[in-house]
């Protein structure tokens, strides 16, 4: 990856050309040209671009798999920064060792159990030099700052980089065990909640702090307010789970971007990225249709297996006299692809259309503000200035 950032990066990218060459190996080189930059930062943009060229360099390549060469120590500093901002459970399982890239595509750190002085000790025992990217020794990063500190550090703990990397290891674990529960389980415990708001959020495109996630339980329980979280907007809105007094059409055609009403509800899709559900028009190919579930209407979910329809909204805990009044969308095939209150399916992704369904509400005694907000980094969600 050449993020032409400097301008001795393409002589670097050429000796990894060389050494692929004396190793025999195959090399891809991906340059990334007009780093678009936006205010979460010079290093967000560049981990941004550099994951979506992987992920057309493992395209090129038909390769099912990208690895990357993140250590023990990464894992470690990834860590610390991460306690110091107040992160939460998902964010303090650090640098997972593996995880989706792309569909059909894995991120995978093959290195995270090996320390970074192992591979520079291994490197001059056999002969290979490498490049230090200057980038790494800005005072100016937060990373850098914490290297400075680790003599010190290790005065306390001599074994320190060990002790945070397990302690990482243990927060991945317990965040899939907590996702899982927060999937499956009705229960009503504060934890189980905040868990079950943050994949919601997650599917949704948004990035909630911890704060935000508190602020949501409190709305919930009141029943009305606003609320400015990242990623997203903000809304007055008032929340009430009642059957709706004007049943929804047995089904409504979509066939392209627009606005569609659906009942007392409507259907705004976008023929961009934008908010809500992001679509791939190669899978789900329009035209779609919009309506309520059928005898017999099968669904697979994201990450799940193709079940009926009926039976995900019972493992889903959704109570029984609101399961008619959800909405699913429908390709051109008659294939359903996303279904309310379910993970969207795998043609769910990016794919330049995007589409919400706005529920219905009761219009509160003012107006409804909405403002569009750059994603922020969040201290709940997976990552921040991650290792290069």
């Amino acid at each position: 990856m050449d993020h032409g950032l400097r301008p001795e990066s393409a002589s670097e990218a050429e000796r990894v050309r060389e050494l692929a060459k004396r190793l025999g190996i195959r090399f891809y080189l991906k340059k990334i040209d007009n780093l678009s930059l936006g205010p979460e930062g010079l290093e967000a943009a560049a981990r941004t671009a550099r994951y979506s060229a992987l992920t057309a360099l493992a395209h090129e390549a038909s390769a099912t798999a990208v690895a990357t060469a993140h250590t023990r120590t990464d894992q470690a500093e990834t860590l610390l920064l991460r306690l110091f901002r107040g992160a939460g459970p998902g964010a303090l399982a650090g640098v997972r060792r593996r995880r989706a890239l792309a569909p059909g595509v894995e991120l995978l750190r093959p290195l995270l159990d090996v320390p970074r002085a192992a591979t520079e000790a291994y490197c001059r025992a056999q002969g290979l030099d490498w490049i230090d990217e200057p980038h790494n020794a800005d005072p100016a990063r937060a990373r850098t700052r914490i290297r400075a500190l680790w003599s010190q550090l290790l005065e306390l703990n001599p074994r320190l980089e060990e002790a945070l990397a397990g302690a990482a290891e243990l927060f991945a674990q317990e965040d899939e065990l907590l996702n899982a529960l927060a999937q499956r389980s009705a229960n009503r415990h504060p934890a189980l909640q905040r868990r079950a708001l943050l994949l919601a959020a997650n599917e949704a495109g948004l990035r909630p702090e911890r704060h935000h996630l508190e602020a949501i339980l409190h709305l919930l329980d009141r029943g009305e307010g606003a609320l400015d979280i990242p990623g997203g907007g903000s809304a007055v809105v008032k929340f009430e789970r009642r059957r709706s007094p004007h049943p929804p059409p047995t089904e409504v055609a979509i066939p392209a971007p627009g606005r569609y009403q659906w009942g007392a509800r409507v259907l705004e899709v976008a023929g961009s990225s934008g908010e809500g559900v992001e679509v791939d028009v190669t899978e789900a190919p329009f035209p779609w249709t919009l309506r309520g579930r059928r005898p017999g209407d099968r669904f697979r979910p994201g990450g799940g297996r193709t079940k009926k329809i009926a039976d995900l909204l019972i493992d889903a805990h959704i109570p029984k006299d609101l399961r008619d009044e959800l909405a699913l969308l429908a390709d051109a095939k008659g294939r359903v692809f996303w279904v309310e209150g379910l993970r969207p399916s795998a043609a769910c992704r990016s794919g330049g259309v995007s589409f919400r369904l706005l529920p219905e509400m009761k219009p509160s005694d003012g107006p409804l503000p909405s403002r569009r907000r750059h994603e922020s980094r969040s201290a709940t969600m997976d990552p921040s200035e991650e290792p290069r």
